[in-house]
């Protein structure tokens, strides 16, 4: 009989099924979940198992890092950000010993390994589990020269992602002498794929990274598989106990462990999601004085640096009636600097001859240099000027979060308007703020507009004396 499948669907399913290699378990006592199962099939080099608390993660990962266990030459690493955190009740070492204390692997505790009986072709032993920390560029540096078949990170939302890309380096088969006799099944080393698997739940400090590699699909690498979990998908857990633990928890916090929320970043001193009113781009007030404030980074990213800052121009509009401000629009690349000069002029086209352009100068002569283009060459023509700014960020920025804070800033929706949000509440502990910066320094000079806004800016102190104003801004503009 043929099969009903069209040539479409069947190339999609092959393509699926070319993730999956045959489910092995080795040493565990559990019979996995179905989601833990599909992650054990997984044969890609890269996958990610995340989402909400209670899903059966750690011991997923612990069953991934055993499943070539009875292989000698076979070694697997599994990290933590340290060494106390994998030791402590229910995790990492604490369920190895639970699972492995009966069999005929024996522990090493100078080293935190374990080894599984067979020999290599040198008289080495055979398989290793190995558990480590990985705190600072340090400890990054301590593993250099070995070599794992299986690299594992348990909350990966707590490693900074350079740790994570300079890790893989360690992920190469053995070859030669170091290679043993096959595994009782017939399993070879050769038929052992190398595999990068991490696990967390959302938040923690390096969510925004992990978020944008592992769960969105716009920015996810087409080779990258992530897996999500839920609570419901582990039916060890106590459910009902379990929630009732989350309750008196943070409403964001409580949102990301239980549900897995990825969308919902950490909040930060400054700024808090819900101060920031979202809107249809449609209902923005025709009647409003604008500033595109840029802050140019001009990076693309590259092997020694894969977190440059971000190049960010942003729009900001004022209503002077009400003396609401709109964020209208937010431009977010990393680019080269030719490529940020075309995108800047391309976008002050865009916008118009009545939206002030606002570029932040670097310090230095090189900073001026760069401005100095700007204003004779890519925005010539255009009413333009350069911001200098000085002191500490989280001071520039609390004008403009006392605004979003009394209800005085709304957000329309646009591109990048999860990214921005991302970043504002989990300044200043997030790993970037371009957009923080572009911001307040978009708030600061057109809130210098009109010295009458000072009531309705949200200033704590009222007046808008101690704010920035440029030479001439909005003169003859608007």
């Amino acid at each position: 009989m043929s099969s009903p499948l069209r040539g479409a669907d069947r190339q999609a399913i092959e393509e699926l099924y070319s993730f999956f290699a045959p489910p092995r378990v080795r040493y565990s006592p559990l019979i996995p979940t179905p989601t833990q199962e599909a992650f054990l099939m997984l044969s890609a080099y890269e996958a990610f198992y995340g989402g909400a608390a209670g899903g059966g993660k750690t011991a997923a990962l612990l069953m991934s890092a055993l499943q070539y266990a009875d292989v000698p030459g076979y070694h697997a690493l599994l990290l933590r950000p340290s060494l106390t955190e994998l030791a402590l009740p229910g995790n990492l070492i604490d369920l190895s010993h639970d699972w492995l204390a009966a069999t005929k692997a024996s522990w090493n505790a100078e080293m935190n390994q374990w080894r599984f009986p067979g020999r290599t072709r040198s008289g080495a032993g055979g398989a290793t589990l190995t558990f480590g920390y990985l705190r600072d560029d340090g400890d990054v540096a301590r593993y250099a020269g070995t070599s794992f078949s299986y690299l594992g990170f348990d909350e990966l939302t707590r490693f900074p992602e350079l740790h994570y890309r300079r890790m893989q380096r360690v992920l190469r088969q053995p070859t030669g002498m170091q290679r043993g006799d096959p595994a009782p099944d017939g399993t070879c080393l050769a038929d052992v794929p190398a595999r990068l698997r991490a696990a967390s739940n959302p938040g923690l400090d390096h969510h925004e990274w992990v978020r944008a590699r592992f769960v969105d699909p716009n920015t996810r690498p087409d080779d990258v598989v992530y897996l999500p979990c839920r609570r419901t998908d582990n039916p060890h857990l106590d459910h009902d106990a379990y929630s009732k633990s989350l309750v008196d928890l943070p409403a964001a916090e409580r949102e990301r462990l239980m549900n897995g929320n990825w969308d919902i970043a950490n909040d930060g001193e400054l700024f808090k999601r819900d101060w920031f009113s979202i809107i249809e781009p449609a209902d923005v007030p025709a009647a409003t004085k604008a500033v595109r404030y840029w802050d140019l980074a001009a990076t693309e990213p590259s092997a020694g640096n894969p977190n440059p800052d971000w190049t960010v121009g942003l729009r900001l509009d004022l209503h002077p009636e009400t003396g609401v401000f709109y964020i209208t629009d937010i431009v977010r690349v990393r680019e080269a600097a030719g490529a940020i000069e075309e995108l800047v002029a391309a976008t002050a086209e865009a916008d118009g001859p009545a939206v002030q352009i606002v570029i932040e100068q670097e310090g230095g002569s090189s900073g001026k240099a760069v401005t100095d283009r700007y204003h004779s060459h890519i925005l010539r023509g255009y009413a333009s000027s350069s911001d200098r700014p000085s002191g500490a960020k989280d001071v520039r920025a609390r004008p403009v979060a006392a605004a979003a804070e009394n209800g005085l800033l709304r957000l329309a929706r646009g591109r990048n308007t999860n990214p921005f949000l991302d970043e504002l509440t989990a300044f200043p502990h997030g790993e970037h703020d371009d957009c923080v910066d572009a911001l307040a320094g978009a708030h600061s000079h057109l809130a210098s507009y009109s010295g009458n806004l000072s009531a309705s800016c949200g200033f704590v102190s009222g007046p808008l004396d101690g704010l920035r104003s440029g030479p001439g801004f909005f003169d003859g503009h608007l």
